[in-house]
Formats: C-alpha cells, sequence, structure tokens
C-alpha cells in the first residue's frame, strides 16, 4: 500500500511539472550547427615485412638438390637516408620511402623477392596470391606506429566474397603473420581487404609457390590503389615472361583494358567491354609485350594487380624440364600529381613508365639531381635503364606510373613500386547530439 501511494504521488508531481513547465513557455535551446574540417595526421614511418619464409620450413632431403632451404641467400632492407630500426623479423623506415630485396639461389622459395615499404592506413586492398595446392599465402601485418590497433581481413576469390574473416590485434611496433592456407584454403586467385583501427596497419603478402618438386616463385604482394574507375599496372611483361592480370570489383562493373607498349596501343582482343560481377577475382591472360602498362577504366571501382612468371631451365632434373620465378606489380592510381618515391635496392636495372599524356619524366634523387629522364609519348611505356646505388632515393613527379625492374640470372625478376610521400588529411565531422542520461531500473 505504501508503494502504492508513493507512485501516485510521483505521477502527480510529474504531471504538475508539466502543466507548470507549458505554462512558462520554455524555449528550447538551438542545435549548433556540425563542424566539418580536415586534420592533417602525424607522419608515421613506413614498414617492410622481413624476409621471406619457407612454407613448410627447413627441411633437409638428402641431395641438395631436394631441399627446402639454401645456403645461397642474401636480404637487404633499404631505408635511404633515414636508415632502418627493427620491426619484427621486418624493419621500419622514420623517412619517406624504403624497400628490401632477397635473392634465393635454390630450393622451395628460390627466386628475387621485393617489397616497397609503406605507412599504414586504415584502409588498404592486397591483390594477389593463391591457396591451392602446391602455394602458400603468408599474410604479414606491421604496426609501426605507437597505439595498438586492430585489422580484419576480408577474403574474396573466384566465387565472390569468402565468409571466412580474420580478426587481428597489434600492439604497437608489433607484427603478426597469418598463414591464409589454414584460413580459406583452395582459393587459386585471391583478393583481400584489410580494415584497421588507429593510425592503421602496415600489409604484405608473401605469395610462394611449387610445381612439384620445383620451385615456380616467390615474391611479396604489396599494397595497391583503393577501389577506383581509372587504373594502370606498369612494368608489365619481359622477354619471356608469361603475364596475367587480375582485377576484382567489390560493387560489380563493366571495365575495358588497353595494353600499350613502348610503339603505342598493343592488340588485346575481347577486353573492351569486361564484365564482372560483384567480388569475383577475375584473371586474364596479358598478351606478350615487353615492358609494357594496362590501362583500366570501368563504369565501377575496381581493384587489380598484374603477375609475370618467367621461365629458367633445370640444371640438375628431367630434360626439359623448368622451375619458374614470379613478380607481382600493383595498379596505381595516377589521377593526381603528387610525388612518389622508392629506395633503389640490390638487383634493380632499369625504370619502367607510363604516361597518359606525353610529358618529360624526371627521376631525380635525393639532392635533385636528374638520375633518368625520357620524353614519353601519350599512352605508351618506355624502359629507362638505371644505374644507381643500393640506398638512393628517388622521386618523379606528374601523372606517371612507373615502377623499377629487378633482374639477375638465372631468370629471376621482381618490381618494386613508388609510393605517395604525401599525407593525406583526414576528414572530420563533430556534431551536436542529444544526451541520454542513465535510466534506473526497479526490479520488485
Amino acid at each position: 500500500m505504501i508503494r502504492r501511494v508513493v507512485v501516485a504521488a510521483a505521477a502527480v508531481a510529474a504531471i504538475g511539472a508539466v502543466v507548470v513547465s507549458a505554462r512558462l513557455g520554455g524555449e528550447e535551446p538551438m542545435p549548433a550547427a556540425p563542424f566539418s574540417g580536415e586534420v592533417t595526421p602525424a607522419a608515421q614511418p613506413v614498414a617492410c615485412p622481413g624476409p621471406v619464409e619457407i612454407p613448410v620450413g627447413e627441411i633437409e632431403g638428402g641431395d641438395p638438390a631436394l631441399g627446402s632451404g639454401s645456403d645461397d641467400r642474401t636480404y637487404a632492407g633499404e631505408g635511404g637516408a633515414a636508415g632502418t630500426e627493427p620491426l619484427g623479423a621486418g624493419f621500419l623506415v622514420r623517412g619517406d620511402a624504403g624497400a628490401s630485396v632477397e635473392r634465393i639461389g635454390a630450393g622451395d622459395v628460390a627466386g628475387l623477392a621485393a617489397a616497397s615499404c609503406v605507412a599504414p592506413t586504415r584502409d588498404q586492398w592486397l591483390v594477389g596470391g593463391s591457396t591451392t595446392l602446391g602455394s602458400s599465402a603468408r599474410l604479414v601485418l606491421s604496426n609501426p606506429s605507437d597505439a595498438t590497433t586492430e585489422a580484419t581481413v576480408t577474403y574474396y576469390g573466384p566465387l565472390g566474397k569468402l565468409e571466412e574473416r580474420t580478426v587481428a590485434t597489434l600492439a604497437a611496433g608489433a607484427q603478426r603473420e597469418i598463414l591464409l592456407e589454414g584460413v580459406v584454403p583452395e582459393v587459386s586467385a585471391l583478393a583481400m581487404r584489410i580494415v584497421a583501427t588507429g593510425a592503421g596497419v602496415v600489409a604484405h603478402l608473401q605469395d610462394s609457390r611449387l610445381d612439384g618438386f620445383q620451385a615456380a616463385g616467390t615474391d611479396w604482394v604489396g599494397r595497391g590503389a583503393v577501389p577506383s574507375t581509372s587504373l594502370v599496372v606498369a612494368g608489365v611483361g619481359g622477354a619471356e615472361a608469361e603475364s596475367t592480370l587480375r582485377i576484382m570489383a567489390p560493387e560489380g562493373a563493366t571495365a575495358s583494358l588497353t595494353l600499350t607498349g613502348e610503339d603505342g596501343i598493343v592488340e588485346w582482343g575481347g577486353v573492351t567491354a569486361l564484365s564482372l560481377e560483384p567480388g569475383v577475382v577475375t584473371e586474364v591472360e596479358i598478351p606478350q609485350v615487353e615492358g609494357g602498362a594496362i590501362e583500366i577504366s570501368a563504369d565501377s571501382p575496381v581493384v587489380a594487380a598484374a603477375m609475370m612468371r618467367e621461365p629458367r631451365e633445370i640444371q640438375d632434373g628431367p630434360a626439359g624440364s623448368f622451375a619458374y620465378d614470379l613478380a607481382w606489380t600493383a595498379a596505381q592510381d595516377v589521377s593526381d600529381r603528387l610525388a612518389r618515391s622508392v629506395v633503389v635496392t640490390d638487383h634493380v636495372t632499369a625504370v619502367t613508365v607510363h604516361a597518359p599524356a606525353t610529358a618529360d619524366f624526371e627521376l631525380t634523387d635525393a639532392s635533385g639531381a636528374v638520375v633518368a629522364s625520357a620524353t614519353v609519348t601519350a599512352r605508351t611505356s618506355a624502359t629507362i635503364p638505371l644505374e644507381v646505388a643500393p640506398g638512393t632515393t628517388l622521386t618523379a613527379q606528374g601523372r606517371f606510373t612507373w615502377v623499377l625492374v629487378l633482374d639477375d640470372e638465372p631468370g629471376f625478376l621482381a618490381r618494386v613500386a613508388p609510393r605517395r610521400t604525401d599525407v593525406e588529411p583526414l576528414v572530420v565531422e563533430v556534431g551536436q547530439r542529444p544526451y541520454v542520461g542513465p535510466v534506473a531500473v526497479r526490479e520488485d
């Protein structure tokens, strides 16, 4: 009975308060207009993943030719004038650019594997890799920032977006690796999106393949452009290389592909209206070309990369058999004229350039001296020999797509792409919302 009286009194008081408020005619406060502005974040170090790993580990086969490892192995990380600092198995650079290259003379991962160091970001795409029999895809996430971050990886394959996802937490200055054959097995053509909190993460993918007992190539898949309707993949093809374009439209698209070489557009039938289903990873064989580039135009944003595979004869094996090395080159967005930089590594022999319009291409070192230049005709590609000491930082500006070409005997190849060195501002919106206070719940 007491409880009922109290509740009734409270109800009467509340009604009275409403009546008094209505009589006083209180005015509602005017909401403040939302603020929208740009904030330039602090520049973050760039990071590289470190040496490649043998997926099955070091296995001795009795015969040196059958072992998985190799004693003929060299690795070098370059940070230019800024130098390098350890970060997990890899390193970071507190400067504009960095790169690594590794030469493995024999074993399961024989070849050249090169990586361009990049800054952490909250949203990035990797296009490359496979988890079918004989293939290994090792995802390496690096956090060079001073705060913990969480990364979520979404996977795409030839059948579309996969149900599996990976969520990884990385402490400040930490690195983490994930073998994707244990997460998304038997996917012949991979693409993935990595979304992170805080300052973001740096993502690289080690793509290693075997053909029976023979090495079929190893390289690092690096970050490409975010989904865009206009992309270019440079440095495609070689004297004996087989090349494949991998492309995916998150929301579906119709894309047109154009292949260019030193003399202009190269005939490539059947790719002027390529239909891409949402989230489906599609592969297209590229005609033979020396130092070419692929122009991609689509009616909806796409991501893309190209893989080159070069054969070499096996000295100690069945007659007529071959081993291979492979190299990945990610698509670049060249809608701006911002500067892009890269650090030279061992085995760099040339720079391959594509221009959408006739222009003078100049590659300069840190002092501003021109180390390579050429007039590139509209919608053509040019390969310029390059003799620059490892550790030199090179920069070019303008609407060019370019990559460094790495070659070594016997039939090893790799590519190193430049990165934008500007810091992109973040759009911040601050608005006013009503505050809902705590609600008391009484249990009888």
